[in-house]
């Protein structure tokens, strides 16, 4: 209280004790969700990916509830299963991304020239794309790729010439991963992919590490 000391009460102490409970951000409950708000092709998208890596993994019996709370994304919450803030975002319909999280989203933005002009004559164009997180990365980066200038190659011995991106896409795909997963969910405002005539800057919320 102010720059005094203070002795703490016993009510006090049980205070910080039951602080040792708290959750992290993303385990947040939201009490508004259910099972309905999942995007069953995004889960399904999981599934086959984890399949991949290990065919033998535990989780791939188990049902999509039990799923979810393994990972984390769902609790149950007054004999009800919740979402966690990191089950919308990685597995949440468009739908309720849009109402409960509407800031969860990428922007891609095509300016002309090499600046920034915010000029209502020459407006630039937009593409919001909000997809559950675990389909989003795949959108955006197919997005940017297919309006990327390529170039042609022809290797030795082949008859069938092959387009090479200017801007590999494995490093297209671990920036967007970047600026996704490290990106500050607590701050209301898009992923922003812009693209220049000469270059690509991507923006996150927060700071990014």
């Amino acid at each position: 209280i102010s720059s005094t000391d203070q002795r703490c009460t016993e009510d006090d102490l049980l205070i910080f004790f039951n602080e040792r409970d708290y959750r992290s951000f993303d385990s947040t409950l939201l009490v508004e969700s259910d099972l309905n708000d999942i995007d069953s092709e995004a889960l399904a998208d999981y599934r086959r990916s984890r399949r991949e890596v290990n065919p033998d993994a535990e989780e791939l019996r188990w049902n999509d509830s039990d799923l979810l709370q393994s990972l984390g994304c769902a609790y149950v919450h007054d004999a009800k299963l919740k979402l966690t803030i990191a089950g919308l975002v990685l597995f949440g319909k468009t739908s309720s991304l849009r109402r409960s999280l509407p800031m969860t989203r990428v922007d891609y933005i095509r300016v002309p020239g090499r600046d920034w002009i915010a000029d209502p004559e020459h407006p630039f164009e937009t593409i919001e794309m909000r997809s559950p997180l675990i389909r989003l990365i795949s959108r955006a980066r197919a997005a940017i790729l297919d309006d990327l200038p390529v170039a042609f190659s022809l290797p030795k011995g082949q008859f069938q010439r092959q387009e090479i991106p200017l801007i590999p896409e494995r490093v297209l795909r671990e920036a967007l991963v970047n600026a996704l997963m490290h990106r500050n969910y607590r701050i209301s405002g898009p992923v922003q992919v812009i693209r220049y005539s000469n270059r690509i800057e991507i923006r996150n919320p927060g700071h990014s590490l």
